[in-house]
């Protein structure tokens, strides 16, 4: 797949074709580290499986709406009209990009390829359970071994020689390649970092991935005395990984949902990112970001995903007092330790986020500490129920 233009007699007997995996690899970090336009990058990815197959040659599409492509400047000022046929890559920029990093030897290909070949194991696994499973997303949740969703992928557990490992599949039939390469490049980076989701396998024609179980929960689902279990060794390994993380260019989808967390193994992080990924964000995160952020996973935990209804008890607001004192001591730890972990500049704007969380949280728990306060929240809210009650025995449609 796209080689040197120069003619070349060689016998078939002595060319050796490189794997399809290792040029599955090469194409995506050629996309995703130096393609700067979304749609090239989106093509790149959504055609890998043919363009690994096929024979070299440029790579070109037809816009099929008008676009905005960088000028000299690098700004996406440069207007492509509908329906251009596009060069997306030559292939003497191709072999150049591959030439400048090394080859396969270069870290984000050789991690890729080595990720695509492991599915190969995987593979009768992930087909048997495909099998099982419906289009619909609402019957896939019955499945006995579905564990949550997401916005691209459903997550399941698998058992292989006696191991569980989580396998996210795509929705339906939503197959995005490009989603799973920005999961890729980030496992790439964080392999064999503590605390840092390990994927073992992938593959970007089924759009699937597989991962190491992150032991705990999710911080959302945490209980009162969950919560109160963290120790301070745990949450200073948890600064660690996040400057771990920043120091090899990995970036933090600081979520709820991606943050877990384990009595015994204390903090884990899913579904990160490389900053390696041209045109992913407008700018790389700061250190002093990542770790303030974290003050919100500290703040929702317990009550992250929660359904909040209009009619809150005082047994309820008793109950989330003390998950919110719980927080609230974790988050005072929290940001004593990040003050010895950093210093400068980066400890100081990282505890002006801390602090956006941790001064309401106070505020929240001396509300909540207060039956008078308390009683003028429920009767507030059964007043808003009592509304709402009214004005849909007013609209005629709720009938209907």
């Amino acid at each position: 797949m796209l080689q040197s233009t120069k003619s070349r007699k060689i016998k078939m007997q002595e060319f050796t074709p490189k794997p399809k995996e290792l040029i599955q690899a090469q194409l995506a970090t050629f996309a995703a580290e130096h393609v700067p336009v979304p749609q090239d990058k989106g093509h790149i990815f959504n055609n890998i499986d043919a363009l690994s197959e096929g024979a070299a040659t440029d790579i070109t599409r037809t816009t099929k709406d008008v676009e905005y492509h960088p000028g000299k400047d690098g700004i996406f000022n440069m207007r492509v009209p509908e329906g251009t046929i596009h060069t997306v890559a030559t292939q003497q920029d191709y072999a150049n990009f591959i030439r400048s990093v090394g080859g396969s030897r270069y870290e984000s290909i050789e991690g890729r390829a080595s990720l695509l070949n492991a599915y190969e194991h995987f593979k009768p696994i992930v087909s048997k359970l495909r099998a099982e499973l419906s289009d619909d997303d609402t019957l896939r949740k019955k499945h006995t071994t579905f564990l949550g969703t997401g916005s691209n992928a459903m997550a399941f557990q698998i058992e292989d020689e006696g191991t569980m490992y989580v396998v996210r599949i795509p929705r339906g039939k939503n197959v995005k390649p490009g989603v799973i390469d920005s999961h890729l490049a980030g496992a790439v980076l964080g392999k064999d970092v503590s605390h840092l989701e390990q994927i073992v396998a992938a593959s970007y024609e089924d759009g699937v991935t597989i991962a190491e179980v992150m032991p705990g929960k999710e911080v959302g689902q945490l209980t009162i005395d969950e919560i109160k279990s963290v120790t301070n060794e745990q949450l200073s390994m948890l600064v660690d990984t996040l400057i771990t993380a920043h120091d090899r260019g990995i970036e933090i989808d600081p979520k709820p949902s991606n943050i877990f967390y384990d009595p015994q193994e204390g903090y884990g992080i899913v579904d990160y990112h490389s900053s390696k990924y041209i045109g992913r964000s407008p700018k790389i995160q700061e250190l002093s970001e990542v770790v303030g952020w974290l003050a919100t996973d500290i703040d929702n935990a317990g009550f992250y995903g929660r359904t909040i209804g209009l009619e809150k008890t005082t047994e309820e607001y008793a109950h989330d007092l003390e998950l919110k004192k719980a927080n609230l001591d974790v988050m005072q730890r929290y940001k004593a330790i990040v003050a010895t972990k950093l210093s400068g500049e980066t400890l100081h704007k990282a505890l002006e986020v801390i602090n956006t969380r941790l001064e309401p949280l106070q505020e929240s728990v001396i509300h909540y500490s207060n039956p008078e306060w308390v009683e003028k929240q429920i009767a507030h809210m059964n007043a808003l129920r009592a509304q709402k009650i009214l004005q849909n025995a007013q609209d005629p449609d709720v009938f209907m």
